[in-house]
């Protein structure tokens, strides 16, 4: 009989799924991999989207990796990725606001240029063009001296040993809005070399002159493609804030107009990013029409299907598929679905089928229902199902993750001691209350806790109420109809004038007992 250590379930973050790109891992990740209801993943194949939308862990990152797979089966196609989190750190992002010769203002103010990024970020999408051509072999344009010229031009920058780390060496120098570059016998241009073949250029019209000769490449035999991740915000400081956002935004617009080039030119090339929901939230308040592109060339991942029952909702198939997957690599039958739940789980947990169950401990993303199972793998790896027992057991602890994993949609908001100072709120308090009544509260434990105090200074309850709404912390309930409403389901505003309900899978954490 398989065990539970015997069943692959993934991990919460597709990109480690990855970590050795092999093709045993590939072949593993596409077999195990289930689509997004109503998303047509043709349309990323042929380049007709190349935005994908959705709140965290809803499986943005595991579509891009299906969709890099899927293109890399192609004669002659590569792809790349960029982590913005990850591999833009800090350190980084304070280049990009040098490059661009940013002072980046204080909130709301109107003297702002926000062309400055779209420039850096065309630089800096040429100079990971040239690179991937160069390390991957890529055939996407014909080796001709047109292509010649542009590798020239757009690697032509002096970068020090000490400043070529990492992404740093797509990230360029500017001094007083000048670029140091170096003398090429490619370089067909006329500028004030010094004796040591360098010259000094101003970095607008470097950038212009790529453009150009981007746009006089001839399309090769070969694919490229190049995938931003992780595009997410930190809230620090408000500078730190407002220029995330807008690097975020100026890299929207940027993939956008070179996608749009490349369509006109009919090089086989795409640019593609997924895009957090909050973040797009944040970044739509910023001035330039991003929702247009957005709405043209993406799609947002929603994993609730209205009108169906719960045993039929798309996410169970992750369960399901992953269990079957183990079962045939072992040898064993399948089994149909009606069959699998019978054999892998209890008939009824706390009252409820166990798709009930799962789904009512979930925010209807993939990322929860494979933490709680391999909560439950972890602690039980020798056992044959995912009985009453182990489930009750890792309660707390899949509680616990949950809300660090939902509070970091929070980090675009709000700081970390806010973030505490919202949990003491709800901590110990009851699941169904009033607007009022948790005012009233937040009044309340304000006395004991500076962090509360320091929250409610800052910030309207109101507004917390709100984003502690639309990130699925709270929802809706009407006690009468036995109804309750959450974002994720697709109930996207409030009620302020019903009761409010915090969601089942973290009661655990915060102690709440009715």
């Amino acid at each position: 009989m398989l065990k539970l250590k015997d069943i692959y379930l993934g991990t919460t973050d597709a990109k480690n799924e990855l970590l050795n790109c092999s093709p045993e891992e590939m072949r593993r990740f596409e077999n195990s991999f289930v689509a997004p209801p109503a998303l047509n993943v043709d349309n990323y194949l042929n380049k007709n989207k190349y935005y994908v939308v959705g709140l965290k862990g809803t499986g943005k990152t595991a579509l891009l990796r299906y969709i890099s797979i899927k293109l890399d089966q192609e004669q002659n196609a590569f792809s790349a990725f960029v982590l913005f989190k990850s591999e833009i750190d800090e350190d980084l992002r304070k280049d990009f606001s040098k490059a661009a010769r940013i002072q980046v203002a204080e909130e709301n103010a109107s003297d702002y240029e926000g062309n400055d990024f779209e420039t850096v970020w065309r630089w800096f999408i040429y100079r990971k063009l040239v690179e991937s051509i160069q390390a991957l072999g890529a055939t996407v344009f014909q080796r001709n001296e047109y292509l010649s010229n542009f590798e020239a031009l757009v690697s032509s920058e002096c970068i020090s040993q000490t400043e070529s780390k990492g992404l740093s060496r797509l990230i360029p120098t500017i001094r007083k809005g000048n670029i140091e570059i170096s003398q090429s016998p490619k370089l067909r241009l006329e500028f004030d070399w010094d004796e040591n073949g360098r010259a000094k250029v101003n970095f607008n019209e470097l950038v212009r002159r790529a453009d150009q000769a981007f746009e006089k490449l001839e399309p090769g035999l070969g694919r490229l493609n190049i995938f931003f991740d992780e595009l997410e915000l930190s809230y620090q400081t408000s500078k730190q804030y407002q220029r995330d956002s807008r690097l975020v935004r100026d890299l929207i617009v940027s993939i956008e107009k070179l996608n749009a080039v490349s369509k006109r030119k009919g090089y086989n090339a795409c640019l593609y990013a997924a895009i957090r929901s909050e973040v797009l939230n944040s970044v739509d308040s910023l001035g330039k029409e991003i929702n247009k592109p957005i709405a043209d060339f993406g799609s947002v991942i929603l994993w609730n299907r209205p009108g169906l029952d719960a045993a039929q909702q798309p996410m169970l198939h992750v369960i399901t598929k992953r269990i079957n997957n183990a079962r045939e690599e072992a040898g064993l039958n399948l089994f149909a679905e009606d069959e699998l739940w019978r054999q892998y789980f209890p008939t009824i947990i706390h009252g409820k089928k166990p798709q009930v169950y799962i789904l009512h401990n979930s925010w209807y993303r993939p990322r929860d229902v494979v933490r709680l199972l391999i909560s439950v793998q972890d602690q039980y790896p020798d056992e044959e199902s995912f009985n009453l027992q182990s489930l009750e057991a890792i309660r707390k602890a899949y509680s616990t993750a949950s809300w660090v994993e939902i509070t970091e949609e929070l980090k675009a908001k709000y700081r970390a001691a806010d973030i505490d100072g919202i949990k003491y709120i709800f901590y110990g308090y009851q699941q169904i209350c009033s607007l009022s009544e948790i005012a009233a509260r937040a009044v309340k434990v304000a006395k004991d806790h500076k962090e509360t105090e320091a929250l409610l200074s800052n910030h309207d309850i109101k507004d917390v109420v709100k984003d502690l709404y639309r990130i699925g912390v709270l929802g809706n309930i009407n006690q009468e109809r036995d109804r309750i409403r959450f974002s994720f389901r697709g109930d996207d505003e409030i009620l302020f004038d019903h009761d409010l309900f915090v969601h089942n899978a973290l009661r655990a954490h915060l102690s709440i007992f009715n």
